[in-house]
């Protein structure tokens, strides 16, 4: 790990209860309003440390949060480890009580952080806490999902059988949207972009899998923290906008292979499919790629903001 920058006046060693931890990867003016959300967050960034760990940035993202939050502590590698790598390697760095990981594209609501906390506190078994992200148009994104399973490859939330039959079981199902959205809910897991952490919890499985590069590494956590007997839940009203997919937008390739790889890696390490299945899965996630591929192509072709597949 390569030290880009240390903190200011702010001592890594101090127990402040919690760090909050954003892994920016060429994410352009995002980041700087991800960190300005925090600093007008009822004081969020005061006596707490705020690391911002870069993986590899070329866009000047990581330059334009330093000139503006100096102070701020900045770390990381001059190339692309992952998301599960960065978020481990920061991790070790660290020693509060809790952690919350937040994708450089959110921008959190005031009072959003303090109340997850209080939750934490007040639920000692809770292990993973996520929040309720919001589409920048405001509408709710479903970011809590139950684990995925097989019928998740063809009726998935990108998939051109949800685009068809967008009210069938499975996608439903995966989705959650038969949650009641009006309080905490316990929920099988919820999305790294806003999350949570219990630090004792997530020792006990040693933090993320970085066989996950991208996608799925928040699922194959909660699955782990929840054979030990911990809880993942989803606290409403503790709002942020997610501008998903923003650092992508050149590229909707990668991200959609490391999508697919990561549910195939999560179905062989839980499931422990047969070889035929293995191939019918391989089958299955190979379509599916090239259906979520050639839709970002139309859309970026046409400007159809209406042709990808629903959130």
């Amino acid at each position: 790990m390569v030290s880009l920058e240390t903190a200011g006046q702010v001592d890594i060693r101090e127990k402040m209860h919690l760090d909050i931890v954003i892994v920016n990867y060429n994410s352009g003016f995002h980041l700087l309003n991800c960190l300005k959300s925090l600093s007008v967050n009822n004081g969020t960034m005061n006596g707490r440390l705020v690391t911002v760990y870069d993986n590899g940035s070329s866009d000047g993202s990581l330059q334009l949060a330093r000139d503006s939050f100096p102070k701020l502590r900045y770390i990381g590698n001059h190339k692309n480890l992952g998301f599960a790598a960065a978020v481990n390697r920061a991790a070790q760095t660290l020693q509060n009580e809790y952690f919350l990981l937040l994708n450089p594209d959110i921008v959190v609501f005031p009072n959003a952080v303090d109340s997850m906390l209080e939750f934490m506190r007040q639920h000692p078994r809770c292990g993973i806490l996520g929040g309720e992200i919001l589409s920048p148009s405001g509408f709710r994104q479903h970011t809590c999902r139950r684990f995925p399973h097989y019928f998740n490859v063809p009726f998935g939330r990108r998939s051109l059988a949800r685009r068809i039959f967008s009210n069938n079981e499975f996608s439903n199902k995966y989705l959650y949207l038969d949650l009641d959205y009006r309080c905490p809910q316990k929920v099988d897991f919820v999305e790294g972009s806003l999350m949570m952490i219990r630090r004792k919890a997530a020792e006990e499985v040693d933090f993320f899998d970085e066989d996950f590069f991208l996608y799925l590494e928040d699922a194959d956590l909660c699955y782990r923290l929840k054979e030990k007997g911990w809880e993942t839940w989803w606290l409403p009203e503790s709002y942020a906008i997610h501008y998903r997919g923003e650092n992508f937008r050149t590229d909707n390739i990668h991200p959609a292979m490391y999508h697919s790889r990561g549910f195939y890696r999560f179905f062989k390490k839980h499931y422990h499919p047969s070889t035929p299945l293995r191939w019918l899965l391989k089958t299955f996630l190979y379509f599916r790629l090239v259906y979520v591929i050639s839709t970002e192509f139309v859309k970026k072709v046409f400007h159809d903001t209406n042709f990808s597949p629903r959130c």
